[in-house]
């Protein structure tokens, strides 16, 4: 999440991009070990596998909540960047939104993992494409923040 320009950045936008750093390198480390439960075989360990997927899914949730709290905080990324690049505002009202919704799918997708952990088999397809789409977005959330980033520190604003 380099800037390329730190140092013009004020205190303030440095412990910002710092803090967001820390919690996006943790959502990254989470996001990772849930993609590779995901995609472990599971025949005849059902169970096992939907345990797995539970606990990372939890780990995830955890590491989302933190990057939430983080950039969401009144002296947060998103607080900075709107500070300083008021033009986009907008776009980080989306960036909000989305990863709130991806915070409801994590906690959305946890009873079904549960299902299936009790035996309900017929849901192992529709829990490992939720997540994978759910996973899909984090990613698309944390390109969207890379983007802000780079604008609102190295971009000029419009003179118009």
């Amino acid at each position: 999440m380099e800037t390329g320009r730190s140092s013009s950045m004020d205190r303030g936008q440095e412990a910002a991009v710092r803090g967001a750093e820390r919690t996006q390198n943790a959502l990254l480390k989470a996001q990772e070990h849930l993609f590779v439960a995901l995609r472990r075989p599971q025949p005849a360990r059902e169970r096992r596998w939907a345990e797995m997927v539970g606990a990372e899914l939890a780990a995830a949730l955890a590491a989302l909540r933190e990057h939430r709290l983080e950039v969401e905080g009144p002296s947060g990324l998103y607080a900075e960047l709107q500070r300083d690049a008021p033009w986009t505002q907008a776009r980080l009202r989306q960036v909000g939104a989305q990863l709130r919704r991806i915070e409801a799918e994590i906690v959305d997708l946890q009873p079904e993992t549960a299902r299936v952990e009790a035996g309900a088999f017929q849901s192992i397809t529709s829990v490992r494409a939720d997540a994978e789409r759910m996973l899909l977005s984090l990613r698309d959330l944390l390109s969207k923040e890379a983007d802000l980033i780079w604008e609102s520190f190295n971009e000029p604003a419009a003179l118009d």
